[in-house]
Parts: C-alpha cells; sequence; structure tokens
C-alpha cells in the first residue's frame, strides 16, 4: 500500500480533534500525535483552508466543513431509508407535519418531509434550508456538539438573521438557549421560522454517539396542548428509534 504521510497525520489530527470538546493547540497536536511540528502547522494550515478546521484564541476546533461532509454522507447512507417509515407513523399519530433535517454548514437542511392530511403546511419541503440557530430541528443538534464546534460552525456570521423577528441575535444569547436544551434534551421554536408555527425537535445519534439529525414535529401554535410532555415524549421516541436503527 502506497503511503502518503502527510494525509495520515491531516486524518489523525481530525480524529484526534473530534475525540476532544475543546480547542486543541498545534504544540498539543504535535506531542499527542508525535508530528514534526513544522509538518503540523502546514497541515493545519491546509485543513483551515478547507474549511476543515478552524482557528480560535485558544487553538484549533473542527471546521464546519467536517460537519458538511458528515452531511453529504448521509445523504448516501441509509438514514432516510430507516428514518421515513418513523417519521411517517409519527406524523400520523399526531395529526401534524413531521420532518427529518441535518446541518450543512451554519444550516439546517430537511431531508425528509411527511405531512398528515389533517396538518397545516409548513415551509419545510426537501432541499429548503435555514438558519440553524432558527430551526427547532438545528438547535435540537448543535445543543449536542461541543460549544467549539459550534463556535467554529457560526464565526463566519457577523450578524444572525431573522425571519420574524424572534430568535437568537447573537452566539451569547444562542448558547443561552441551547444550553437550556442540551439539559432537556429537546428543541423548541415559537414562530421563528413561520408565524404562527411551533415546531419541537429531538437529536438522532449516529454509532458513535454524535449528533447527525434531528427529526421536528410542527404544530400551529394556537393548538398545542397546555402540557406538551406527551408530544414532546413522542418525539423523543421517535428519535431515539432512528438512532437505534442506524447502531
Amino acid at each position: 500500500m502506497a503511503e502518503v504521510p502527510a494525509l495520515r497525520r491531516a486524518i489523525a489530527i481530525l480524529r484526534h480533534m473530534a475525540s476532544s470538546n475543546r480547542s486543541i493547540t498545534a504544540g498539543a497536536l504535535v506531542r499527542s500525535l508525535e508530528i514534526p511540528r513544522s509538518s503540523a502547522y502546514d497541515i493545519l494550515a491546509v485543513l483551515e483552508e478547507l474549511g476543515l478546521v478552524a482557528r480560535t484564541e485558544s487553538g484549533y476546533v473542527l471546521g464546519a466543513g467536517v460537519h458538511e461532509l458528515g452531511a453529504s454522507y448521509l445523504r448516501t447512507n441509509p438514514l432516510q431509508r430507516l428514518a421515513q417509515p418513523i417519521v411517517r407513523q409519527l406524523a400520523e399519530d399526531t395529526a401534524t407535519t413531521a420532518q427529518l433535517a441535518v446541518i450543512r454548514g451554519w444550516e439546517t437542511e430537511y431531508v425528509l418531509k411527511e405531512q398528515s392530511l389533517k396538518s397545516v403546511a409548513v415551509i419545510t419541503a426537501t432541499g429548503v434550508r435555514m438558519p440553524s440557530y432558527l430551526t427547532a430541528t438545528g438547535r435540537a443538534i448543535l445543543a449536542q456538539l461541543p460549544k467549539s464546534e459550534v463556535l467554529a460552525m457560526l464565526q463566519s456570521e457577523t450578524e444572525f438573521v431573522t425571519r420574524t423577528g424572534k430568535g437568537p441575535t447573537s452566539v451569547k444569547a444562542l448558547n443561552a438557549v441551547l444550553a437550556q436544551e442540551r439539559r432537556t434534551g429537546s428543541a423548541f421554536e415559537h414562530g421563528e421560522v413561520t408565524p404562527g408555527i411551533s415546531t419541537l425537535a429531538a437529536p438522532v445519534f449516529d454509532v458513535l454517539g454524535r449528533p447527525i439529525a434531528a427529526i421536528g414535529l410542527s404544530f400551529v401554535t394556537e393548538t398545542l396542548p397546555e402540557d406538551t410532555g406527551p408530544v414532546v415524549d413522542q418525539v423523543k421516541a421517535a428519535a431515539a428509534e432512528v438512532t437505534a436503527k442506524l447502531r
């Protein structure tokens, strides 16, 4: 087998960074992976140019390009096929619209949509993209990622956009929302994407325990039950079922 040391070292760096929940300095990578210092800096420079790593004040973190590659993989793996009947059943059981979404770059991309005949139309057609920080599905994924990875994903966003005047307007505000959603294991948005429509979502995890997708459920806000616990449990159960099928 042909040896390509630079490629092997680049992959080793990415894997090492993926195993950490904080930024890593170039010096730490040199020591941990026993890579020549000059090679490490050269490789990091190329990975940064390609968007696979991002530089922060305290070191390097995985860049948005890594998550985008993961999302591209999802489109060719069994995720959508395995999730479709589960998402469909969820839509029918709740008489709503259910979606499966992934994150590409800093955006939520809807890859699957199932709509009950009794549900209302929502802007979640397959292929539609929305800022991840506005959508429940996007935030359900972001909440389960390391904070450093979320920061890298959004570092190019100098100003958060809004569709309806609602939603977080900065990374600091987003982190506060994600902290709450991380504790509950689910995410809610009320009219941040479409006026009068609320969505709740729960994350789907891969075999390594990384959040790779989310299942969302959309309601007319005024029809939401006072006790949302049972419907939250339904969404979590659907996400857990898809997670189990991926393992």
